[in-house]
């Protein structure tokens, strides 16, 4: 069963790359039909993962929530659901996938580079609460990655001239880019409400507290406060444009710290469950 897995999750990187290129190809050359192939891949891509998760879940019998390995694996298959959810009905936000594609592959590239090892679900572990942690901590990711991409692509619309370059007409519009990128944020920031909360009553039934100052408990809430204050300044002083949408990319790396870095970095309580000593 894991010779299924990895052979499932090396597919999933294959087509993700492919999807990435294609996006990029279609996009700047303005190839309507391979841009279209790219697209239509992030779909086979989303099955391969999801096939990943099961055969995993299977043979360990628990959810994909515990290493890190786990993690990032479960945030690929989130954000990419996210995203093809987010852009199905609506053509003018495909080019957000010429951004979001090469981010998701990158975080695959991570999960596969990431031990593997087989994780024991303690009866600490099996708590609705740590449920909602992970699930609202998915959601905060996919929804935050989306709004980095629109970011992007509204810095990109910002600085090229489309009657020079015609693949950028494809991008969608700097207003309504700007428009979703604030809600979007608005409702990662009650994600990540609900992502600490219910992190703070698992954490008191599991350690008597519920609040440690463990340094991803710290960088959680430094994360959501960097985004609470673009929301504040977006309805108080009006912060839109290209200034908000750096502010997101920026918001964005602070966040990658919090969920990826410092558990690598810090010995922290996370750590002792998400990478084997």
């Amino acid at each position: 069963m894991a010779e299924l897995e990895k052979t499932l999750l090396f597919g999933a990187i294959i087509v993700c790359a492919a999807s990435s290129i294609l996006h990029i190809v279609g996009w700047i050359f303005e190839r309507e039909k391979v841009f279209k192939a790219g697209k239509e891949l992030i779909g086979f891509f989303l099955l391969l993962v999801t096939g990943t998760i099961a055969v995993r879940w299977h043979y360990q019998g628990h959810g994909p929530y515990i290493t890190f390995y786990e993690v990032l694996l479960s945030n690929v298959w989130i954000t990419t659901a996210f995203f093809l959810l987010f852009t199905r009905k609506r053509k003018d936000l495909d080019s957000i996938g010429v951004f979001a594609m090469p981010i998701i592959l990158l975080t695959v590239g991570a999960v596969a580079m990431s031990p593997s090892q087989i994780s024991q679900l303690t009866p600490a572990y099996k708590s609705v609460w740590l449920i909602l942690h992970i699930t609202f901590a998915k959601l905060t990711y996919g929804s935050i990655l989306v709004a980095t991409a629109l970011s992007i692509s509204i810095l990109l619309n910002r600085a090229v001239d489309a009657e020079k370059h015609g693949y950028i007409k494809r991008l969608t519009e700097p207003e309504r880019a700007d428009h979703l990128c604030h809600k979007l944020i608005a409702a990662s920031l009650m994600f990540a409400s609900v992502m600490i909360i219910s992190g703070s009553i698992w954490a008191n039934q599991l350690w008597g507290k519920y609040w440690g100052w463990d340094p991803v408990e710290v960088w959680s809430l430094v994360t959501w406060v960097v985004y609470g204050l673009y929301l504040h300044l977006r309805i108080t002083y009006r912060f839109k444009g290209v200034p908000a949408a750096i502010y997101c990319i920026i918001a964005f790396l602070v966040s990658a710290v919090s969920f990826f870095i410092m558990p690598y970095v810090l010995n922290t309580v996370h750590n002792s469950f998400m990478f084997a000593k």
